[in-house]
């Protein structure tokens, strides 16, 4: 199952990111333009702690420190514990992630009501390329549209992406935010309209 996230302003449509729910209960966020990360999140964090977690934050936005371009990268969440970040030319097999780390969502969530996880700015919409069909993959793909303010000239869309309890999901949800159960974890996404910016993607980590 696909969820394309499109945006609509100024009588255009705009498809800015992809949440893709596998069959064997991974889940991936995926941005349709290139965007820029930071360049010290590049790492493996591979221990965790269910009992003294501590919550990192790789927050692109407004960082003075070197940024690293990734065109279309995909974030993904293989149950139970995985989390990897890469483009679509790196292979996961030859170490070619981003960032990778581990994190039991299920006991994260028996701590806390949600785990936040992705954050991601898009593009000024002007300069992003119109929405167009879907593509005929046989995966059965729905888009979710969210209306920008029209008082924005040019905005970007502000998406998250956060992990919350399956009993909290409220399904009759239909925009700007949605929520989704998928193999026992729920998915909150949230779309918004702000000011334009540069294209970036963070994310929280709870080791």
């Amino acid at each position: 199952m696909r969820k394309n996230l499109v945006v609509a302003h100024a009588n255009r449509l705009v498809a800015v990111a992809w949440i893709s729910f596998q069959p064997d209960g991974s889940i991936s966020v995926g941005l349709r333009d290139r965007t820029f990360v930071l360049e010290s999140a590049r790492i493996r964090k591979n221990l965790w702690n269910a009992y003294n977690r501590i919550g990192i934050k790789y927050i692109a936005q407004n960082a003075n420190e070197p940024m690293l371009p990734v065109a279309n990268p995909h974030f993904t969440y293989h149950p139970p514990i995985q989390f990897h970040l890469k483009s679509n030319s790196q292979r996961k097999s030859e170490d070619e992630e981003i960032f990778s780390g581990i994190a039991d969502v299920g006991i994260v969530l028996s701590q806390q009501r949600e785990m936040p996880w992705v954050r991601a700015t898009s593009a000024a919409v002007s300069k992003l390329k119109a929405s167009s069909p879907a593509r005929d993959d046989g995966i059965d793909s729905e888009d979710l549209v969210v209306q920008l303010p029209a008082i924005l000239s040019d905005p970007s869309a502000a998406i998250e992406v956060d992990f919350i309890r399956p009993e909290n999901v409220r399904a009759a949800l239909n925009g700007p935010v949605w929520e989704i159960v998928w193999h026992g974890v729920g998915i909150r996404i949230l779309a918004k309209g702000i000011g334009p910016q540069v294209a970036t993607l963070s994310w929280f980590h709870f080791s």
